[in-house]
């Protein structure tokens, strides 16, 4: 995708794409804010819908899990034991500590090399269960999905993981990770990050939307300078590097325009904070090459990303 935005058409942009289908015009009951309440993800407010089903690639990739999980408890066959590993490394962490949880987790899934969906897949965009990225490899959704089904294996809630998925100020593309909700803030498990960080030490993520299997959540009046992190910083320790393209990228697209639409009523559970008269958001602006990320293998206007978001194409 790689896509080029103007910052100021952004709200029109997300608003369009979002509630064009009527699925989305029903008002919406709150979802359970216990592990995610008073933070706003980001810098973000946000507004909570229970209705996921304009999400079957995420909805799809639910139901072939559940057919799939049994696999996990079969014998090897002809050596292909990567479930089975993956099993037994989840339950090596059960009754740990949860950031030991979350840095372990973080670890074992980016080792999964990386391969864009168009080259795997044929597809612009395809969200894979773990069985399909541990027999090959995986892209940044994919990863953010082990990483999501490694903690509810080990009692984390729905209520407390969302894949988010978010634009890259810096890099100017799409992009997507988990976030792990715990003692009052959220933690970011990012393929291209290794260490676990929390998510205000972020400044140049956007947040779009954000989801799990009771919810998903539509971000807006984003201002990273309003949130500070709550938790003692982590010590970033070399533990791999971030992923990152060849030197030749392909250049962003032009900016798709799109007629604003409302808001839906709609659950509001995270509100707007003031903004901060602390000097200018330190976000860089220089260019750099584009990421591999949730946007970096395709070209696919942001309408088509929630319009589009599980059909193959």
């Amino acid at each position: 995708m790689s896509l080029g935005f103007t910052r100021g058409a952004w709200g029109a942009i997300a608003a369009a794409a979002l509630f064009a289908g009527a699925a989305l015009a029903a008002p919406a009951a709150a979802a359970d804010p216990a592990p995610a309440a008073h933070v706003r993800l980001f810098g973000s407010s946000e507004n909570a819908n229970l209705d996921i089903s304009p999400f079957p690639k995420w909805t799809g990739m639910l139901a072939r899990y559940a057919r799939e999980r049994p696999l996990e408890h079969a014998p090897c066959g002809a050596g292909a034991c990567r479930l089975q590993e993956w099993r037994a490394f989840v339950e090596s962490l059960r009754g740990k500590d949860r950031m030991t949880q979350l840095r372990a987790v973080n670890a074992y899934a980016n080792r999964i090399p990386y391969r864009s969906d168009l080259d795997r897949h044929g597809i612009a965009d395809y969200w894979a269960t773990p069985r399909e990225s541990f027999a090959s490899s995986a892209d940044c959704e994919d990863y953010a999905i082990i990483k999501y089904l490694s903690l509810k294996k080990l009692g984390w809630s729905a209520a407390a993981l969302r894949i988010v998925v978010l634009k890259h100020e810096v890099r100017n593309e799409l992009h997507a990770v988990l976030v792990a909700y715990d003692n009052g803030t959220a933690y970011v498990l990012d393929n291209l990050i290794p260490d676990v960080r929390e998510h205000a030490a972020i400044r140049y993520y956007r947040p779009i939307f954000s989801i799990n299997e009771t919810a998903w959540h539509y971000h807006r009046d984003w201002n990273p300078g309003s949130v500070a992190p709550v938790a003692a910083a982590e010590p970033r320790r070399p533990t791999g590097a971030a992923r990152v393209l060849p030197a030749e990228a392909p250049a962003a697209e032009p900016a798709r325009q799109f007629e604003a639409a409302p808001l839906p009523p709609a659950a509001e559970t995270v509100h707007a904070a003031p903004r901060r008269a602390s000097g200018p958001d330190p976000v860089r602006t220089a260019p750099l090459p584009a990421a591999r990320s949730y946007a970096g293998n395709a070209r696919e206007s942001l309408a088509d990303l929630f319009t589009n978001a599980g059909s193959r194409r």
